[in-house]
């Protein structure tokens, strides 16, 4: 077992793993998160476990499922209901404290911190009710707010970015004010970006001319993947129509700005931990909450079973971890709640025997092995819940009620050829869906899902009530008040 140090959890939100200078992309800069990567390990195949934001975040907390938690959107949010590893750090006596955005109910209930400090939760402790309307015959209803805030990627300046620095401020003050604890402590650094508007300050946008930025694959509309779960995502966002190539341009531009952007920030809190003399004595782990698909398939956003949505940038390194180190394995958010009990000297309790994940300090120090990824997602944007297995080179995605999907990943990195959708006989996806019930039923799962959310419904009022409360496209920062979109 590692010895106890301190740590600090880098949480992003909306951060795609290929958007990374050290995993290989051609034009993005993030020079303190590639600092990182040199200084320990960078995990090659990490994977949330719900593209959204608050069932990703409930499970990197609780190390579970959204199927096991019930935090399936983001209505049903984590409520302090099920142990987390802030808890168990704290219990063995470690200050834990979170700065920035949790995307919890609220700070009413016991998230597992000794502190939080200006922290973002769900808008009212209620949340975005109209994702609840999935359990209805008409679903979630359509939006214009979520195109308009991609077509506000612009030169200039969004209320995510000024939390950002406020967030880094509070960082480096309350580092200052711990640089002399004798036991190691946790610090939670959770930035809002680079979440949309990809709005900018100009010296990041002109580090991206629109005519250099790489195009994402099949997103115009005549190459864009032929089935209903796409097809129905495409039409609650109201983007079914054609994009222009400027648009997607000023998208991919604004997209790598705020990610520099928010690298900066990273880089400002990690240059006064060195100024500190903590560097030696500090773990640092960085992670987003999903991904971002900025134009690929005709997607903009999250809350789809691609990679671009699924797959998040993983990075750890400081004491006990090797530099200079990439690690092929399948890995997922539920493994961060075992890594870091056994990083801080928390043994798991009985009622924790039974987290699907497992630690990554064997796969930090060489030893990686074979294991599957899974997914899953119940909320706005799919009118039945979707479900991801990954299995070495393959991987199936399953919608309810709707055709099955299987991609060669290593022949088909982004995912351009549907192998069942271009003919052919496959027996694997037969195998890869008896993996995936090994794991969980679909159609319980998607049946559960929806009853919850009709039950939560009626604590609001019920479909009418919910569908006058409206929708929005992002949640506000602490101090301001959301805007709401009427349908």
């Amino acid at each position: 077992m590692p010895e106890p140090a301190n740590l600090i959890f880098f949480l992003t939100d909306n951060h795609n793993r290929e958007f990374l200078g050290s995993a290989g992309h051609p034009m993005v800069k993030t020079p303190a998160l590639d600092g990182i990567a040199r200084r320990g390990v960078r995990f090659a195949n990490a994977h949330c476990t719900s593209p959204l934001c608050c069932p990703s975040r409930a499970a990197i907390a609780t190390g579970r499922y959204p199927h096991q938690t019930g935090y399936w959107d983001n209505a049903l949010a984590y409520d302090g209901g099920v142990p987390t590893w802030h808890h168990r750090a704290r219990e063995v006596g470690h200050e834990v404290t979170a700065i920035g955005k949790l995307h919890f109910r609220s700070s009413d209930d016991d998230n597992g911190f000794t502190e939080e400090i200006d922290t973002m939760h769900i808008v009212e402790a209620k949340g975005a009710l109209a994702t609840l309307l999935r359990a209805t015959q008409d679903g979630v209803p359509r939006r214009q707010s979520h195109r308009a805030i991609y077509e506000d990627s612009v030169a200039g300046e969004a209320e995510y970015q000024i939390y950002d620095r406020r967030i880094t401020d509070q960082a480096i003050a309350w580092l200052r004010s711990h640089a002399g604890s004798e036991k190691p402590w946790v610090l939670l650094v959770s930035f809002p970006s680079p979440h949309p508007p990809f709005k900018v300050p100009q010296r990041f946008w002109d580090m991206y001319p629109l005519a250099d930025v790489p195009m994402p694959v099949k997103w115009r509309r005549d190459e864009r993947p032929d089935h209903p779960a796409g097809a129905y995502l495409a039409w609650m966002n109201s983007v079914e129509d054609e994009f222009d190539e400027e648009f997607v341009r000023w998208v991919v531009a604004g997209y790598c700005g705020l990610i520099t952007h928010t690298d900066e920030q990273i880089g400002l809190v990690m240059r006064e931990l060195e100024a500190l003399g903590l560097m030696n004595t500090t773990r640092i782990i960085y992670t987003s909450d999903h991904g971002e698909a900025a134009g690929h398939h005709g997607i903009l956003g999250k809350a789809n079973h691609y990679e671009h949505a699924l797959g998040i940038p993983l990075l750890m390194a400081g004491p006990g971890i090797p530099e200079d180190r990439v690690v092929e394995q399948c890995v997922s958010h539920v493994d961060l709640f075992p890594t870091i009990a056994e990083a801080v000297g928390a043994e798991l309790p009985e009622e924790d025997r039974d987290l699907h994940g497992m630690s990554l300090w064997p796969a930090l120090q060489g030893d990686e092995v074979a294991r599957t990824a899974f997914a899953e997602y119940h909320a706005s944007g799919s009118r039945n819940s979707g479900f991801t297995i990954r299995d070495g080179n393959l991987k199936l995605i399953y919608h309810v009620g709707m055709p099955r999907q299987l991609f060669d990943l290593d022949a088909d990195p982004l995912e351009e050829h549907d192998l069942l959708a271009e003919g052919g006989d496959r027996p694997e996806v037969d195998e890869l869906e008896v993996k995936l019930r090994s794991i969980v039923d679909p159609e319980a799962t998607d049946a559960r899902s929806k009853a919850d959310q009709a039950a939560q419904m009626e604590k609001f009022g019920g479909p009418d009530a919910v569908r006058k409360e409206g929708v929005f496209s992002r949640s506000p920062i602490p101090g301001a008040t959301v805007e709401m979109e009427m349908v």
